[in-house]
């Protein structure tokens, strides 16, 4: 239907679509958009290719871009299973009250990266960490944020997870503990999940502490 449909589409009339939307030009009004926004690219679309999307994302305040990687100009069309996941996650409270919590926790940063690397294979792990994690557990009131970076600190330790424990070392800072805080915390993984375990975390959050302290230098 699809094809169909641009098949028969009047030549003129598509090509003065076309023209209309090259003059269109509304760049200087994107920063006083207010609304939650989700932009979409297909990261292999010819006609409004990633970097275009980018260009909105980052001035439309705390816009979120999503990159599907082998979609073309007509991504929904073409994995509309990866665009309704997208889709539902964005337009979700919960998970886009956990979309904020997820960057004020891990930055910015962290996130873009994340998302840029989503795929249709891992969208929905994407939308469970932020409608779950984020939007339920990192949310309740019971615990303080500082709180839950130890806990989580005290957990990664105990698994051995170290690149997750690099992050969280920076959430860590973020959610207000100190250097001297957390490296209470790393200590008492040194009774409860073993000596070896905690110097490797003390090795991580050591180098994750000098980096900072030389960024902020």
């Amino acid at each position: 239907m699809l094809v169909r449909d641009h098949a028969e589409a009047d030549p003129r009339a598509y090509a003065a679509c076309c023209d209309a939307l090259a003059a269109f030009d509304l760049r200087d009004q994107l920063a006083g958009i207010a609304a939650p926004t989700l932009l979409i690219a297909g990261r292999q679309d010819p006609a409004t290719p990633p970097p275009h999307l980018r260009e909105i994302a980052d001035a439309v305040p705390r816009a979120t871009l999503v990159e599907l990687p082998g979609a073309s100009h007509l991504a929904p069309a073409q994995c509309p299973e990866a665009v309704l996941t997208t889709l539902r996650a964005h337009l979700d409270g919960g998970a886009r009250r956990g979309m904020e919590v997820r960057r004020e926790v891990l930055g910015d940063t962290h996130v873009d990266r994340a998302q840029s690397r989503q795929t249709p294979f891992t969208a929905r792990f994407q939308d469970f960490i932020s409608r779950y994690a984020w939007g339920e557990i990192w949310t309740d009131p019971t615990l303080s944020r500082r709180e839950r970076s130890m806990i989580t600190l005290t957990a990664l330790v105990a698994h051995g997870h170290y690149d997750e424990l690099a992050m969280h070392v920076r959430a860590a800072r973020r959610n207000g503990l100190t250097p001297d805080e957390i490296g209470a915390v790393l200590l008492q993984t040194a009774v409860y999940c073993g000596v070896p375990a905690a110097n490797s975390a003390f090795a991580t959050a050591q180098r994750v502490l000098a980096e900072e302290a030389e960024t902020e230098g």
